[in-house]
């Protein structure tokens, strides 16, 4: 059986709660997802996950608060994203609910508790507004209605964090200035459970299609007139990292849950 015991995160509570704060001249999604909770679920068996999604929402929904985000990446990998409000309140909360569903289980739903992925990972990750492009109110519920992500993630030489947090909030800069239509750009910072530095950038849209379609040539013609200088941040950012993984990943709304809704 998997280990569901509160997990080791509870050593480094004062980490997310000290700069947790939320911010009033951010975009609504940052004011109200300020750090995530982010589990990565591999080897997963696609029927029995989606099955057991499906009985916590027809079953337990009362007994949740926080919503969630699951996002399939291939047939064995899928991932939940949880927002957590207030920093680490948020995270002990979410614990406390989870289990207390848990311990409700019959002999049924442990069996596909058990049987829906073989390991599960969780991290925190810190929005970074600063280094986003989203509109200016631009809420949780309007990425929720954006299935496609677009992923790159970043793992950083230590020496180059600072170069490369600055190379992206001068490109993201940019790119607001220029009002590009249709792009929606979440920063976040790796926090406990990843190898820091990390760092994950996620683009999202309503399909893969619209990405590399329309979206795309809206990008390019609106980075025309600082193209060049737009190549050289990127190339600060490449250099910055020792490795770099790309994704896509498309949010099932049938298995994400969004209290009353």
């Amino acid at each position: 059986m998997k280990n569901v015991r509160r997990s080791a995160l509870a050593v480094a509570a004062v980490c997310v709660s000290a700069a947790c704060a939320q911010q009033e001249d951010v975009a609504p999604i940052f004011q109200s997802a300020p750090w995530i909770q982010w589990e990565t679920y591999r080897g997963v068996d696609a029927p029995a996950f989606g099955e057991f999604f499906e009985m916590l929402q027809e079953d337990y929904s009362a007994s949740y608060e926080a919503g969630w985000s699951i996002y399939g990446e291939n047939p064995t990998v899928a991932y939940r994203a949880t927002a957590l409000p207030d920093g680490w309140q948020s995270v002990e909360s979410v614990g406390e609910e989870r289990m207390a569903v848990f311990q409700q289980f019959n002999d049924e739903q442990m069996d596909l508790f058990n049987r829906a992925w073989s390991s599960r990972h969780t991290a925190l990750y810190r929005a970074a507004p600063e280094q986003s492009v989203v509109p200016e109110k631009f809420t949780v519920a309007d990425i929720q209605a954006l299935p496609y992500h677009r992923v790159s993630i970043y793992r950083l030489k230590r020496a180059e964090a600072s170069a490369f947090g600055e190379a992206l909030a001068a490109r993201a800069a940019l790119d607001r200035e220029a009002g590009i239509e249709n792009f929606v750009l979440t920063t976040w910072w790796g926090g406990l459970g990843t190898a820091r530095p990390t760092v994950m950038l996620r683009v999202a849209a309503e399909s893969r299609a619209a990405d590399v379609g329309p979206n795309f040539e809206a990008r390019r013609a609106a980075r025309e007139p600082y193209m060049d200088e737009f190549r050289a941040l990127t190339g600060v950012m490449n250099a910055s990292a020792w490795h770099i993984e790309r994704h896509d990943q498309f949010r099932s709304s049938e298995l994400s849950f969004v209290p009353g809704s």
